[in-house]
Parts: structure tokens; C-alpha cells; sequence
């Protein structure tokens, strides 16, 4: 019995001794390293997503109707202005210009004939040989003939014109975008056959709410960042004078797009240049998440540590533009940020 009481004793003597120890242990810091913070002058923007259209963009039909015997372009292919894209059969009008030019030398024939008899009764007639009234028959049937003569002319202009339209051309410089028809195919004067589109320059298209009108100037400078290509500058060229339903007012800029990265159909993210502001330039990892809110960890005298709520401006390449409860001079926290607690003590790695 003796033996357990001394075991007892001896247990909590060795606990009391063991707790008395880590009570006077240290508190031990947390290494960090600090930035210091200086305010300066920030550009802030309005972000939405846009789309890229071609300044030119049509689907070519043919003006005279007939059987596609030739085709001179594919899809993907540059074309200039007035380059043959097809030809449409145009048997039938070359058979009616011969028809005409054959009937306009008959007419000819006819009116020579014809001008050479109105000279013999003139003849006649000054002589008194003849009527008056058959010499002015002479005459009207001259000009029947000369009437008839500029009749067909017309014609065959009319069809040489025509045939002309047989061949079908590039209206404007730009790509094919796509080809509609096929060797064979009978076409009319409403069947699509090319569309051909510009690529350089292009506009990107986006809309931004009514608030923000005031910055959207012509001529203002956008960014525009499109996934896997990259960013581009754009200048304002359209403001539309109405809002839709929604009380968004639609802009468009222009891009230079010289090596055609830029396609129409394809979307972006348009940056509107707005207001600026004063903020503080803060590397992304001193930045942490508490709760639904982004703090930073203020150093204070003495080597703790204070947790100061931010609202994050503008992020770009690993930098936040933020605004708080901070000065010119403070410093924050980098290095083990994400780990430190309130009032936490640190030591400052130099």
C-alpha cells in the first residue's frame, strides 16, 4: 500500500514539473518576410467579354443565272478585287450576240441601201421628176433604218454586258471564307456562292452599362486580350446612340491585325479604361483569404502582426492594386502570410 501511495506522489510531482517547464518556454515566432507599401496613381477599368467582326463581310451572288462550268478559287484563299472566283455557262447569250451582229450588218446593208435612194429621189424631187410626198417616204424609212440600226446596238451591249456578268468577281480584297457551289450546279441571281471577308483590320464588338458612358469616347484606346493569341490595342470607333433593353450601350473598336491571328466569331475580353485612383501596388501572395474577404497582415511596433481588410482595384502579372486602412510605409507580410494568426508574434527574415 505504501508502494502505490510513493508511486502516486512520484507521477504527480514529475507532471507538476513537466507543465512548470513548458510554462516557461518561449513563445516561438513565425519567419516572414515584409514589403512596404507606396501609394501611387492607378488606371482602373471596366472588363466585359466582346467579339471580333469583320469589317467586310458578304456572301457573293451571281447577277445572270446559268450552269457553274468553272471555278477558279477554294476556301481559305486571297483574293484580290476583281479576280475571277467562277464562270457560269453563257453559250446562250454568245449565240444571241451572233444572232444580233449578224441582223445589225443586215441593217447596216439596209440603210446604206437606203441612204443612196433617198439621194436619187432628192434628185427628182429638185427636178421636179417626182413627188414631193415619195421623196419624204424615202426619208422616214431612212430613219426607220437608222432607228433599227441603234436598236440592236443597244442589244448587244445589253448582252455583252451580260456575258460579262457570266464571270463572277471579287467586288473587294479578303479571304474566302467559304465556297457555296459546285462545278455543275445551276445558280440564279439569289444563290449564294462565296463569302468573302477582310481581316485586317478587324473590330471587336462589346456592350457596357449606361454608368460608364461617359468613358467611352471615339477614339479611346481599349485592351483587348484574346485566350491563346494575346493582347491587342484597339481605338473606339462606334458608340451606338441608343441602349438596348438591358441599358447596355454597344461599342465597337478597331484592331490592326496584320498576321490575321484575329478571326471574326472569335471572343475576348475588352478592358474600358475608367477612372484613377490612388492604391497600393501588393505582390498577389501577400494577399489572403479570410472568410469572404481579402486581408493583408500589417506589421506593427514590436514584431506582431494585424490583420487590415482590402478591396482589390486591378490584378495583372502577380501584382493586386488595393486600397485600405494602410499608409505610405507600412509593411505587410509576405513569406507565411497565409499562416498567421491575430496578434501572432513574427521575426522578420532579413
Amino acid at each position: 500500500m505504501l508502494a502505490l501511495l510513493f508511486f502516486i506522489l512520484l507521477v504527480f510531482s514529475c507532471a507538476k514539473n513537466e507543465t512548470k517547464n513548458n510554462s516557461q518556454k518561449p513563445t516561438e515566432k513565425t519567419v516572414i518576410t515584409t514589403y512596404t507599401l507606396s501609394s501611387q496613381e492607378v488606371q482602373l477599368y471596366y472588363q466585359t467579354k466582346g467579339y471580333f467582326e469583320a469589317f467586310k463581310d458578304v456572301f457573293l451572288k451571281p447577277e445572270v443565272s446559268g450552269r457553274v462550268v468553272e471555278l477558279y478559287v477554294e476556301e481559305g484563299s486571297f483574293v484580290k478585287q476583281g479576280q475571277p472566283l467562277l464562270r457560269i455557262d453563257s453559250s446562250e447569250y454568245e449565240n444571241t450576240l451572233r444572232q444580233l451582229e449578224a441582223q445589225l450588218a443586215q441593217a447596216k446593208a439596209n440603210y446604206e441601201n437606203q441612204k443612196a435612194l433617198v439621194e436619187r429621189r432628192k434628185m427628182l424631187f429638185e427636178r421636179d421628176l417626182i413627188a414631193k410626198e415619195e421623196y419624204e417616204n424615202a426619208l422616214v424609212q431612212l430613219r426607220v433604218q437608222e432607228e433599227l440600226i441603234n436598236s440592236i446596238n443597244a442589244q448587244i451591249a445589253n448582252i455583252k454586258l451580260q456575258l460579262s456578268k457570266a464571270t463572277l468577281r471579287a467586288p473587294f480584297s479578303g479571304y474566302i471564307a467559304q465556297r457555296l457551289v459546285s462545278l455543275g450546279d445551276y445558280v440564279t441571281t439569289q444563290t449564294q456562292t462565296f463569302r468573302l471577308v477582310t481581316l485586317d483590320p478587324i473590330k471587336v464588338v462589346f456592350q457596357i452599362p449606361q454608368e460608364f458612358v461617359s468613358f467611352a469616347k471615339l477614339g479611346t484606346l481599349v485592351d483587348v486580350e484574346v485566350d491563346g493569341v494575346g493582347v491587342f490595342k484597339g481605338s473606339i470607333i462606334f458608340v451606338s446612340p441608343v441602349a438596348d433593353q438591358s441599358r447596355l450601350i454597344t461599342l465597337k473598336a478597331r484592331l490592326e491585325n496584320s498576321k490575321n491571328l484575329l478571326k471574326p466569331g472569335m471572343f475576348a475580353v475588352v478592358s474600358l479604361p475608367t477612372e484613377k485612383v490612388s492604391a497600393f501596388a501588393v505582390p498577389e501572395r501577400a494577399l489572403v483569404l479570410r472568410g469572404t474577404k481579402k486581408i493583408v497582415w500589417k506589421v506593427k511596433e514590436g514584431g506582431s502582426v494585424v490583420p487590415v481588410e482590402v478591396q482589390v482595384l486591378r490584378q495583372e502579372r502577380a501584382i493586386a492594386y488595393v486600397k485600405g486602412d494602410l499608409q505610405d510605409g507600412d509593411r505587410i507580410a509576405l513569406e507565411n502570410a497565409s499562416i498567421l494568426r491575430e496578434g501572432a508574434k513574427v521575426e522578420i527574415k532579413q
